[in-house]
């Protein structure tokens, strides 16, 4: 009797430790499988497209951002410039620089291309070059304003940095930032100039969203087309170069930053089966074996990003979404298809079943209709994020004349019923 008490007794714990097993399992896959390794001070990392948190590590610390701040400086140029205006470097843009920053060895007197500048600047992180798209960028509304190649005009030099770096301040406003200040347009220290992960983050997605700025970013190097004196730029950016031992085969972009009070930093995007991602990594130093926390920070965070998420399609672009009878359209017009604008796509855990129902709103949907014209719109909500697309209408709708007057008639008679029914009310009081 007491050993088939012992046999059911071993077998319950075989039994337990089989389904706490099962348990922990399913647990973990139904969450992200592993925590990333973070070295770096600071840390986050986001979904290009629709700005959805991932990861973050003191995101929203205040902290030095170094040379990615030249994001934003590339924001400024191709939303202010012709990147084929050509432009004189000044004397300051070159010897405001102070020792030991990086540059383009760009010489006072040069010219070159807007694009070119910019290049030359995102690639290499160029602090010259980023000064001369700054001083010329204030005075666009400024004709007279001249690009000195002499020593006798720092004041215009240092007045042309201060509006230019409120045109940045004005930009990361706009763009959603809370705790960022900007001093300069390449990350030159100085104890105003700060930001936050997060709000590097959100100037990075906004940045990558614009075409000609992820292409620059990309780059594991560049050449200046026109000047064989000039050396071969390469990329800040181990994570985009084949031969660097940091080389991440998704990486994309985009821009590194380094000062002694900074650390190492990064705004780094990847994509991967249709996810694209943004890492933000501050402070970023080496450990006591050599390893640079920022690459690897990066590499550990794209990977669990990529591991862990996966993209779900709510609706793409041109969907019908729902078809409505307009009703005072023309018979052989009035029934209407409204479509998506804009494809949506949500990042989720890999093993989550996504299954909303979207909200929808239409304007007050009256002919006349033009093909194209914005009608309503679509608003998924998951975990938390919604995810919105305006809706058109796919054809033209004619307005019907004998339904305008019934509708008119309608109206006038709502107006008279309520006119009798206040009367009436009024005379019982």
């Amino acid at each position: 009797m007491k050993v088939l008490k012992r046999l059911k007794f071993i077998y319950f714990c075989i039994v337990f430790t089989f389904v706490f097993s099962l348990f922990l399992s399913f647990g973990a896959s139904s969450y992200a499988s592993t925590t990333p390794t973070v070295n770096s001070e600071a840390a986050i990392l986001m979904d290009a497209k629709q700005g959805k948190v991932l990861y973050e590590k003191n995101s929203t610390k205040q902290m030095y951002p170094a040379s990615t701040t030249k994001v934003m400086t590339a924001i400024l140029t191709v939303e202010n410039c012709d990147l084929n205006a050509e432009v004189t470097v000044s004397y300051w843009a070159v010897n405001a620089v102070p020792y030991s920053y990086s540059l383009g060895y760009i010489t006072p007197g040069e010219v070159y291309t807007v694009e070119e500048l910019l290049n030359v600047t995102m690639i290499a992180s160029a602090n010259d070059a980023a000064y001369v798209l700054a001083e010329y960028i204030a005075n666009l509304d400024n004709p007279d304003y001249v690009f000195e190649t002499t020593q006798t005009s720092r004041d215009a030099f240092d007045s042309s940095i201060a509006e230019f770096s409120t045109m940045m301040n004005d930009k990361a406003k706009e763009i959603g930032c809370k705790n960022t200040n900007f001093v300069n347009p390449n990350g030159i220290y100085n104890d105003n100039h700060y930001s936050t992960a997060y709000d590097l983050a959100l100037i990075g997605k906004y940045a990558y969203e614009n075409a000609i700025i992820k292409s620059i970013g990309s780059k594991a190097s560049y050449d200046l087309p026109k000047n064989e004196n000039h050396p071969t730029y390469t990329s800040t950016n181990a994570l985009l170069r084949s031969t660097h031992r940091y080389y991440y085969e998704y990486a994309n972009g985009l821009k590194t930053g380094y000062t002694d009070a900074a650390g190492y930093c990064i705004i780094a995007t990847a994509s991967k089966d249709g996810i694209d991602l943004i890492c933000v990594i501050l402070k970023g130093s080496y450990l006591a074996d050599g390893t640079a926390t920022r690459e690897t920070d990066c590499i550990n965070l794209f990977n669990y990003g990529f591991d862990n998420y996966k993209s779900v399609n709510l609706v793409s672009e041109g969907d019908v979404v729902r078809t409505i009878d307009v009703l005072n359209g023309t018979e052989d017009t009035k029934k209407l298809d409204v479509t998506a604008v804009t494809t949506l796509n949500c990042v989720v855990f890999t093993d989550e079943v996504v299954d909303v129902t979207p909200v929808i709103q239409f304007n007050s949907v009256l002919a006349p209709i033009a093909e194209g014209q914005v009608v309503g719109s679509i608003t998924y909500t998951v975990d938390g994020v919604d995810y919105k697309s305006d809706l058109i209408a796919t054809h033209d709708v004619y307005s019907s004349n004998v339904m305008n007057i019934i509708l008119a008639l309608f109206a006038v008679f709502a107006v008279l019923l309520v006119i009798v029914t206040a009367l009436s009310i009024k005379k019982k009081d």
